[in-house]
């Protein structure tokens, strides 16, 4: 058997050994590894990406959270409390329209059309109706004044009775106010209001 040529065999191994030198060592401290430079910019534009969504997630939470805390602010904040409005009454007299306005000491109108009241008294002298007007309510009974002319005031028991000489609780109240006009005369009224009539309201 023969052995293959000297040369041959020789050249041989010189071609791998410097094979072998051109590869880089993996623990060398000068090896360099090579990329494509495509997958170069695919990582560059990944990061890129990464960032600017990092940085828009950021900013966007960060208004949020601004957001809430304006919202939280103005509904805690101290609200200033406005003054009550002024009484719509005052010393018992009702702040009506001039002409929907009684006598002094006069309150509103309480009658519904239709319906039959007890005329009290009237006249001119103011003094004495507005006292009088005093001892029926003193006495438990509803009252009230309202102006019969320019210069001349009624006073009226403020319940009212579709057919009162057939009610019994109107017939009640009469006993009730006659009961009251002895009281009123015995404290030096001038009348025990035994003249007291029933008139029908027909509206204002």
């Amino acid at each position: 058997m023969t052995n293959p040529r000297p040369g041959l065999y020789e050249a041989l191994l010189k071609r791998r050994a410097e094979q072998a030198a051109e590869l880089p060592s993996k623990s060398g401290a000068g090896s360099v590894v090579r990329f494509p430079r495509g997958f170069v910019y695919v990582i560059a534009l990944f990061w890129g990406g990464t960032l600017i969504f990092a940085w828009g997630l950021g900013r966007g939470a960060g208004r949020t959270q601004g957001f809430e805390e304006a919202v939280l602010a103005i509904q805690t904040e101290s609200i200033p409390k406005l003054p009550p409005p002024p009484s719509l009454e005052a010393d018992g007299l009702s702040f009506l329209p001039e002409a929907s306005r009684g006598p002094a000491g006069a309150a509103p109108d309480p009658r519904q059309a239709g319906l039959n009241y007890l005329v009290v008294q009237s006249g001119s002298n103011q003094k004495a109706l507005s006292e009088l007007l005093e001892h029926l309510r003193s006495e438990g009974l509803a009252a009230f004044m309202t102006s019969a002319t320019i210069s001349s005031s009624r006073v009226l028991l403020s319940e009212g009775f579709s057919a009162p000489k057939s009610d019994p609780r109107a017939v009640a109240l009469l006993d009730r106010l006659h009961r009251a006009g002895m009281a009123w005369k015995t404290s030096g009224g001038g009348s025990d209001l035994t003249d007291a009539y029933w008139e029908k309201f027909n509206g204002p």
